[in-house]
């Protein structure tokens, strides 16, 4: 399948979440303020860290293989019931650890243990979200795209009413706890309609461990870690710091710029994840090169007009999508959609190193960004104020995308390649 073509059936499970999140979005802004989303933008770092912990950073691998082998059957069902006792044993390891330092993860994240109750759920809920993410990544793999989305459209509808539910009736602690609550949600809904249309025998799972297949998942493993962590410390770090040097509002509203930008950006995102690493996993040499600028040539100028139109109507935006508290948005926009046009090319590179499996070189692109945007942000900020961390992040992505298109020159800026 296309790129375009799996980005137009892509379009249609992204429409549907890009409304969800414009929507619940809006409440959480009038209901909780920057303060409420600054606390929102801590939980959700801890939340992409127990969920690349919870599957011990084997998803992609399972897409690579799953690719790779879904026509021999015996490999793929190695491969099933590998992932299966990967996936349980990392969950319910994670799980194990939350629980038991409730209290001082919820000190740490929220500088108080009035949500130590949150975290306990969310500890619990690692065990159904670890095996939601081995589903999707099987029928990722296999291409089932019709599927996927229909899983996608389903829980992002069920997810939403969840959270505006709770966050109407309990205010913050209701949209912490909402988080809890879908991700046990969402695996029932996966499970449901996997076993309905059959895309494999979910008896597999259940079947051998293989401890070639573990080796070879965990190649991916390292890989899987590195970018969420990168990330996670360094938004963790910026919106800290961001409180610290100015105050709440100033780290929630950040917080705000960083919605907006994850919310235009799902259109991309969402179909990288279903196309690029099976796609790139499959191809090799020339055929790999015409795929990236095939790609490029597609998503440049879609990032291009989309930052536009979002910055030519920024007032609009920023009061539409989130609330007027969030003005200080303004100062930032401009510096972070440029970042983010250089941001969403670097991407296609970075799922190269993913589904060739380049660990060393995927994990020190994924340092280097996270360094660079962390200096660059201290560095700024106390030049420029407030908008230097928009600066920060544009230069963090202009030098990532650089260093990149350096470790790739053979294959994209040589003819013979």
């Amino acid at each position: 399948m296309s790129f375009i073509k799996t980005s137009f059936y892509s379009g249609i499970s992204t429409s549907v979440s890009f409304v969800l999140r414009l929507v619940t979005n809006k409440i959480m802004a009038v209901y909780l303020g920057t303060d409420g989303m600054f606390l929102m933008g801590q939980l959700r770092d801890f939340l992409k860290l127990t969920q690349v912990l919870n599957h011990g950073g084997t998803t992609n691998g399972t897409i690579s293989f799953a690719a790779r082998y879904r026509d021999e059957p015996d490999e793929f069902k190695k491969l099933l019931a590998t992932g299966f006792k990967i996936h349980l044993m990392c969950a319910l390891g994670v799980m194990i650890f939350v629980l038991v330092f409730n209290k001082a993860l919820s000190t740490y994240l929220f500088q108080t243990t009035a949500f130590s109750s949150v975290i306990i759920a969310l500890g619990i809920s690692t065990v159904p979200m670890s095996l939601h993410l081995l589903l999707m990544s099987v029928i990722n793999g296999l291409k089932r795209i019709r599927l996927y989305i229909s899983i996608n459209i389903i829980a992002a509808l069920f997810s939403a009413a969840v959270l505006i539910i709770l966050i109407l009736k309990f205010d913050i602690k209701g949209a912490l706890f909402s988080y809890a609550l879908t991700q046990a949600l969402t695996f029932i809904i996966s499970l449901l309609l996997t076993w309905y249309y059959s895309p494999f025998d979910l008896k597999s799972f259940f079947s051998g461990f293989d401890r070639s297949y573990r080796n070879k998942l965990f190649r991916f493993s390292l890989m899987a870690l590195a970018g969420p962590l990168c990330l996670i410390a360094a938004t963790f770090f910026v919106r800290t710091y961001l409180e610290s040097e100015f105050d709440r509002s100033h780290a929630g509203s950040w917080e705000g710029m960083w919605r907006i930008s994850a919310l235009y950006l799902l259109f991309l995102t969402t179909t990288f994840k279903f196309y690029l690493i099976p796609t790139f996993s499959q191809l090799q040499g020339p055929e790999l090169r015409q795929e990236v600028f095939k790609v490029w040539r597609f998503i440049f100028p879609v990032v291009i007009v989309i930052a536009g139109v979002i910055y030519l109507s920024r007032d609009f935006v920023i009061n539409t999508l989130l609330d007027k508290e969030f003005y200080l948005i303004g100062t930032l926009i401009g510096f972070h959609l440029l970042g983010d046009t250089i941001k969403i090319n670097s991407w296609v590179l970075g799922n190269i190193l993913i589904a060739k499996a380049r660990t060393k070189a995927f994990i020190a692109f994924q340092l280097e960004w996270a360094l660079a945007f962390s200096i660059f942000t201290w560095i700024f900020t106390k030049q420029f104020g407030f908008v230097g961390v928009s600066i920060a992040y544009l230069l963090a992505y202009v030098l990532h995308f650089t260093l990149m298109n350096i470790y790739f020159g053979n294959m994209l800026w040589k003819r013979r390649y």
